[in-house]
């Protein structure tokens, strides 16, 4: 028992950590060296957008941080729908990567097609933990009723 309530302590002091940390990370753009921008590997993000590295910097936080804050929702979700969390998670790093891809020319465009998988998965995960949690508040054990249908070609051949 100790070893689990202080590894619940651990978990839950980095996680508050995290979300005290957020509103100071939004605004670290403005603490970016325009130096950085400048590197070979960051100069085509910053020229897609105009050249300003605040700009840039500004336009990443504002992805990265919602989905920072969704991913540590839906890691710390107890309830039976958390699979929903990684739709606006997934449209927050998609949206991410749109400004890291140097031929894109509108960010926040398109997204929408690419999170369609997504949407369809995590809505069938959810519907089934549903399900799940709807048989076991009202008893039915589901392996009961499987066993007791039959296929048509089993009554005929049995």
């Amino acid at each position: 028992m100790p070893n689990n309530s202080s590894s619940s302590l651990i978990y839950g002091t980095v996680v508050a950590v995290i979300l005290a940390v957020i509103p100071y990370l939004f605004y670290s753009y403005e603490a970016v060296p325009e130096s950085l921008w400048e590197l070979e590997a960051l100069k085509s993000v910053n020229e897609s957008f105009g050249g300003d590295p605040y700009v840039t910097t500004w336009l990443i936080m504002i992805k990265l941080l919602p989905a920072l804050l969704f991913f540590l929702w839906f890691l710390t979700c107890k309830h039976w729908w958390y699979h929903v969390i990684i739709i606006p998670f997934s449209m927050y790093f998609f949206q991410l990567v749109s400004v890291f891809l140097p031929d894109v020319e509108y960010i926040d465009h398109n997204e929408i097609y690419f999170i369609i998988p997504v949407v369809i998965g995590s809505l069938s995960a959810s519907y089934l933990a549903r399900i799940k949690v709807f048989d076991k508040i009202h008893g039915i054990d589901i392996s009961e009723i499987e066993d007791g249908i039959k296929k048509p070609s089993d009554r005929f051949f049995s």
